[in-house]
């Protein structure tokens, strides 16, 4: 193997949403909470606020040289967290001021309304009356390093999705919505990974992986799919990029060894806010399958409510984001609601002014733990990428992915995983979420086996099956 790596690189839903209300419709208060529309909510409010660093990236690596994936597991390029100024009464206003300056603007926020309009519902809409949550940024932030990959109508695809005109476009969204997410300022925590998986012996484009390590501070690595000692790096690095919160999912999965590439996007989330312990208490929550016990915090404080026509709708500050809060009407469910314009557009950030205001809100809440994960692949053939899924049609050429004896791999895409989880109680919330894109060779040739020699030079059995019956068996003593 050569010695050269890819590239070492860098790798509060914005008060500008607070606004006065016109006009104002009286608080509602002892509404059920919607578990699903909650979690879809505090993700969202995740994906669209926070602030951003850029770094400068120093590339390791010849641009127009292609990589060899060596044999055995190694790390080939590394992603390396910013630096964010501390959280203190001293160092106040110098954070204060990086906020500001490096937040995302309206016109960048509202880049990502299409995609999440299509997407929130289709991830979480085929769980009716189980918990759900989801992470659609961080499916974003896959697909768009999935689009660097593809080509022709396999790209167009992908590109309507996420309501880009051209693959520059969704680059340079992403890549600005990746620093902007992104911080760790000793109070909270929003990180964001990102790591590609190569099959040993393959060669991919030279350019596509230096954009996918420098825009999108992708690490790499490369190894034996399959193999027990690359799975173990695989699971080992998801853990160590969402917390240790989705060890449970994480244990589950594994490269296949048709698998030629991998591309990986996770975040990890974590934020404080302060509920008063004692005034925790029991309490019935109404679930679709029947009453529960479940633990209720409480707290009265001055904030924003906004009302639609099937809901009412809170904001609940952290220290640095804030957590939308839903609450369907009585018999209307979290379902529904992603159908209802209105409220799937508040979940997208866009709050109407004339239908909110400040209030003392009265605010009971259960501590939950939501998890979930399974494939995406039905759910983004909904949203129109289906020449992705398809052996035949799917065009990922610009990888010009060679297998090791010389001859064009067939890549196509065989699984989209995503797994999430939120945790809710007195103190905060902790979440996180992984986005697999398995990309596997459709015509790869039959892995190597050791040679087994067989020489019937002496007495022996037969059979003749149909259909897995034995219609004729034998010895054969001599021929």
């Amino acid at each position: 193997m050569k010695n050269d790596a890819l590239i070492y690189a860098l790798n509060d839903v914005d008060n500008n949403y607070i606004l006065p209300a016109e006009s104002r419709r009286p608080r509602r208060r002892g509404r059920r909470i919607g578990i699903a529309a909650l979690a879809a909510a505090l993700l969202l409010a995740v994906g669209i606020g926070g602030f951003a660093a850029w770094q400068k990236h120093r590339s390791v690596i010849q641009p127009d040289e292609p990589v060899r994936v060596p044999a055995g597991v190694e790390r080939l390029a590394s992603s390396e967290y910013p630096q964010r100024v501390r959280y203190s009464k001293s160092t106040y206003d110098e954070w204060a001021r990086q906020k500001w300056e490096l937040r995302l603007t309206a016109e960048e926020t509202g880049a990502f309304r299409h995609y999440l309009e299509a997407a929130i519902p289709a991830f979480l809409g085929d769980r009716a009356g189980k918990n759900a949550v989801c992470s659609p940024m961080d499916v974003y932030i896959g697909l768009a390093m999935l689009t660097e990959t593809a080509g022709g109508e396999t790209r167009q695809q992908l590109l309507a999705l996420l309501g880009m005109d051209s693959v520059e476009q969704v680059r340079e969204l992403t890549k600005r919505a990746w620093n902007a997410l992104y911080v760790n300022d000793g109070v909270s925590r929003l990180e964001l990974g990102t790591s590609l998986w190569l099959r040993e012996g393959m060669t991919f484009d030279r350019g596509i992986l230096n954009t996918l390590a420098k825009d999108y501070y992708a690490s790499a690595f490369s190894g034996k799919m399959g193999s027990e000692e690359l799975d173990e790096a695989f699971q080992n690095w998801l853990n160590a990029n969402t917390g240790k919160l989705l060890t449970q999912e994480i244990g589950n999965l594994r490269l296949t060894p048709d698998t030629a590439m991998a591309l990986v996007s996770t975040v990890y989330f974590r934020d404080k806010w302060s509920f008063d312990k004692s005034l925790t208490a029991k309490g019935t929550f109404h679930a679709p399958g029947g009453d529960t016990e479940a633990d209720f915090m409480r707290q009265t404080y001055d904030g924003v409510y906004c009302w639609g026509d099937r809901y009412g709708a809170v904001l609940r500050s952290f220290e640095n984001t804030q957590m939308l809060l839903m609450l369907p009407d009585e018999g209307v469910t979290p379902e529904e609601l992603l159908r209802d314009p209105q409220a799937l557009a508040m979940l997208c950030g866009e709050w109407d002014n004339a239908r909110s205001g400040g209030y003392e809100i009265a605010l009971t809440l259960p501590r939950f733990d939501v998890r979930s994960d399974g494939l995406l692949n039905d759910a983004l053939k909904t949203l129109g990428v289906t020449d992705a899924f398809d052996m035949y049609a799917a065009d990922f050429s610009p990888l010009n992915a060679v297998r090791g004896d010389g001859t064009p791999a067939q890549i196509y895409l065989s699984k989209a995983l995503h797994g999430a989880r939120v945790k809710v109680d007195e103190e905060g919330c902790e979440g996180a979420a992984y986005a697999v894109f398995e990309m596997g060779d459709g015509a790869a040739p039959l892995p190597e086996t050791e040679k087994i020699v067989l020489t019937f030079d002496r007495p022996f059995l037969f059979a003749v099956l149909q259909d897995g019956l034995p219609v004729f068996t034998g010895i054969v003593n001599e021929p």
